[in-house]
């Protein structure tokens, strides 16, 4: 019932609420409120799940992500926000975060293991700047990627193909 109780808020939450949600998602308010009940006969989808998901996250719904959280730890799985690349693919830039961020978790986990001990707040500050590493990753491949295409496009229309 955890994920339906996290579909509840997320759908309470939304601006407008259920009706507003309903509104846009092309369903009647009534059917919506029995799948996440779970009434007799009613089951809330996967599709309608990820939409509601989609839609909270796009409106910026407090609680938006609970739903994947929950279900990624259920396979001790982690969310991981990654970079929007609306940037300029500034690569050398980006490599210079990616190392700051690698030096920052080198700090973080050789505090956390000074004592010998790793706590709950030391692990979840150590996997906090994890995600920091990972995502200033993601963004440096992105910055890649346009380059690349730029790169090509150019050597297309030079002739290079």
């Amino acid at each position: 019932m955890e994920l339906n109780d996290a579909v509840r808020r997320m759908v309470r939450n939304y601006p407008g609420g259920m009706n507003a949600l309903c509104a846009r998602m092309g369903k009647s308010p009534s059917t919506l409120d029995k799948e996440i009940r779970g009434a007799q006969g009613f089951k809330l989808g996967l599709a309608d799940a990820q939409e509601i998901a989609v839609l909270c996250h796009d409106a910026k719904v407090p609680g938006a992500l609970e739903l994947l959280s929950l279900m990624a730890h259920a396979v001790d799985q982690t969310l991981l926000p990654l970079p929007c690349d609306d940037a300029p693919p500034m690569t050398l830039e980006r490599l210079g975060k990616l190392m700051h961020e690698c030096g920052d978790l080198v700090a973080v986990v050789t505090k956390a293991k000074a004592d010998g001990n790793v706590c709950d707040n030391e692990l979840k500050q150590c996997m906090a700047q994890w995600a920091q590493l990972v995502s200033a990753g993601h963004a440096l491949m992105q910055g890649l990627q346009a380059k690349n295409r730029e790169t090509m496009a150019r050597w297309v229309e030079g002739g290079g193909v």
